[in-house]
């Protein structure tokens, strides 16, 4: 009778261990689900973003290439400008990162699930890396483009607010500063190579995305989630 007590004790401590962990592992899928909707929203943003950046790319390289005065218009600075800036994805990463820090994924039952958490997770790290090549692609072609106008005649039409306050003076051919076309054709292949990581990156997040949701689809699956 004292070992079918103790045998009975040490199966439902056996049970309640797994119960408190499978409902551990479900609170951890659930929060994860949530990550990764959250990634690929972000995802779609930076898209949008980078297809704009694109058409900016092409703009400017039209205007550039058709421009063969020793000036550049308001509205050449302004596309200029427009090739400034970037947009990086950051991970939603808390839940996996605690579920890293739980025990390399112990918590998660499911192989396939693991493997394609972990695949991923990998790919992630793979597109900020390139991001950040694509940010030095960006800050090299703004360092050029210093080099192609007159930095002076440059800053006293900043210091003119009235350029930042009227559209129309952004689009008025008119207004010129000097610029050196001899600069021009390196800046011109610098938008190339740009445009090239742009294209390519854009590609790579966009099957990013797609592990993303069918990462969705065989957790909710797998979990019997809606």
């Amino acid at each position: 009778m004292l070992f079918l007590a103790v045998f009975c004790g040490f199966l439902a401590e056996y049970y309640l261990e797994h119960k408190i962990e499978h409902n551990r592992e479900k609170q951890f899928i659930e929060s994860l689900i949530k990550d990764i909707d959250a990634d690929t929203a972000q995802l779609s943003r930076i898209k949008g973003f980078r297809l704009a950046r694109l058409s900016s790319i092409d703009s400017l390289n039209n205007y550039l290439a058709k421009n063969t005065s020793a000036t550049i218009s308001l509205h050449g600075i302004q596309l200029l400008n427009n090739l400034k800036g970037h947009v990086a994805f950051f991970e939603n990463s808390g839940t996996l990162d605690q579920l890293k820090n739980a025990g390399g994924l112990r918590l998660i039952r499911k192989r396939n699930v693991v493997d394609s958490i972990q695949l991923y997770d990998q790919q992630i790290k793979r597109m900020a890396l390139r991001d950040l090549f694509e940010t030095d692609e960006m800050r090299y072609a703004v360092r050029l483009s210093y080099k192609m106008i007159d930095g002076i005649m440059l800053s006293n039409i900043y210091a003119d607010t009235s350029y930042f306050n009227n559209n129309t003076l952004r689009t008025d051919a008119s207004g010129t500063i000097a610029y050196n076309s001899k600069d021009a054709g390196e800046y011109l292949n610098s938008l190339v190579t740009y445009r090239f990581v742009v294209e390519s990156n854009m590609r790579v997040q966009e099957s990013i995305r797609k592990i993303a949701e069918n990462l969705l689809i065989l957790i909710k699956d797998e979990y019997n989630l809606k």
